[in-house]
């Protein structure tokens, strides 16, 4: 069954911004019924709203059409989540303080749930102390979004810029997944490791960091406090307020986790690090020469086992590992579950170019000591929240 968002919409001049939001819902399958202030239909007509929603846009207490039942009390019912978006100083303050004179205030008033509030407003009216004491008032009761920082329409420089859409709609999405994973501290390697050849060329791998970007959004939707410490990787999700640590090495992965891991519930390791690193890499650019037997050989040595000696000293950690492997797949990941000391790995066979390195998809087996689970192709996100929770069903948290 579709989610129904009411979308509280107030007389902030970022209010067009709110209709890539609305957007954003529609097409990811929710319901969405728009609410707009007076003041707000003076900036943008509500048509556009109703278009984008498909739902009729209500705007006046006084309203009446055919159904007879009290409109302010129908839509907070019938709301499985009210967003305000953007919220005016004005409004914020009328609902910090119980003032019900407008539909929407009277719809907040009448609502017995938690709501999201996206503040967005000139930097000094932000800043203002009234303003910040009802922040800290709603924020014992609601979920208060941090304004962005930059410029504003009015031409001053600060907070109180409306965030991105994608961050509301994360915010919203987040909003609806069980909290199994509250406050625990869940360390993420993700990523391919780097290892220099010359200043110009190095040695890695294939990995996009795809699979530890999912578990970071995952387990944060889940309200757990993540860190990812990150290599080299396509794209990323500190947008969503996520820690990333970024490092390029074996052995500054291992720095990092290592600081990290005695105070770790779960660590995670995603992460391809490189198993080799060149003895012998150059200081300068290696030239091109004619004759390639002229080439000073290039030397390589054991790269650290970042896992296994983070795992000699494990305690309380839940540790899952990650085999990316070719043939054999789950034969090689048993011996790691093994030698490694792991709670949990995951296995995938990367010789399919359909699914792992680079690809939305994947197909997994995810193995512990006493049981084999194999996954369909799923999406990474998919195959994410089975790790998640196959890791909640095995620690109990």
């Amino acid at each position: 069954m579709k989610k129904r968002i009411l979308l509280g919409v107030t007389s902030g001049i970022a209010i067009y911004k709110t209709l890539d939001l609305v957007s954003m819902l529609v097409k990811n399958d929710y319901d969405v019924n728009v609410v707009m202030t007076e003041n707000a239909k003076k900036l943008i007509n509500p048509i556009i709203f109703e278009t984008l929603s498909k739902n009729k846009v209500y705007t006046d207490v006084f309203y009446r059409d055919m159904d007879v039942e009290v409109k302010h009390i129908k839509l907070a019912l019938n709301s499985d989540l009210i967003v305000l978006a953007p919220l005016t100083a004005n409004t914020m303050a009328k609902i910090a303080n119980g003032i019900a004179d407008n539909l929407l205030t009277n719809i907040v008033l009448a609502h017995n749930k938690k709501m999201i509030l996206v503040p967005s407003m000139n930097v000094n009216m932000l800043n203002n102390p009234i303003t910040q004491r009802n922040i800290k008032q709603l924020e014992k009761d609601h979920i208060v979004m941090e304004s962005d920082f930059g410029h504003l329409a009015c031409g001053d420089y600060g907070k109180g810029k409306f965030p991105q859409a994608k961050r509301i709609f994360e915010q919203i999405e987040s909003y609806f997944v069980d909290k199994d994973l509250q406050d625990k501290k869940v360390l993420i390697g993700c990523g391919a490791t780097i290892e220099n050849i010359d200043p110009v060329r190095y040695i890695s791998n294939f990995s996009s960091g795809k699979m530890g970007n999912e578990l970071a959004l995952c387990a944060k939707r889940r309200g757990a406090i993540v860190t990812v410490v990150c290599g080299n990787v396509k794209s990323d999700y500190r947008d969503f307020g996520i820690n990333y640590i970024d490092v390029k090495t074996n052995e500054q992965m291992y720095e990092q986790l290592n600081k990290y891991f005695n105070d770790t519930d779960i660590l995670l390791m995603p992460a391809a690090p490189v198993d080799f690193k060149v003895k012998n890499k150059k200081d300068t650019k290696i030239k091109k020469i004619k004759d390639c037997k002229n080439y000073d050989p290039i030397e390589i040595e054991e790269n650290i086992d970042i896992l296994k000696n983070l795992t000699k000293n494990k305690k309380k950690q839940f540790v899952v590992g990650f085999a990316a492997e070719t043939n054999s797949v789950k034969e090689y990941a048993i011996s790691k579950l093994k030698d490694k000391n792991l709670n949990l790995i995951v296995a995938n066979d990367v010789s399919n170019k359909n699914i792992g390195f680079n690809s939305d998809f994947n197909k997994v087996f995810i193995i512990s000591k006493d049981e084999i689970k194999e996954t369909e192709v799923l999406t990474k996100r998919e195959i994410a929240n089975k790790i998640l929770d196959s890791i909640v069903e095995k620690k109990c948290l």
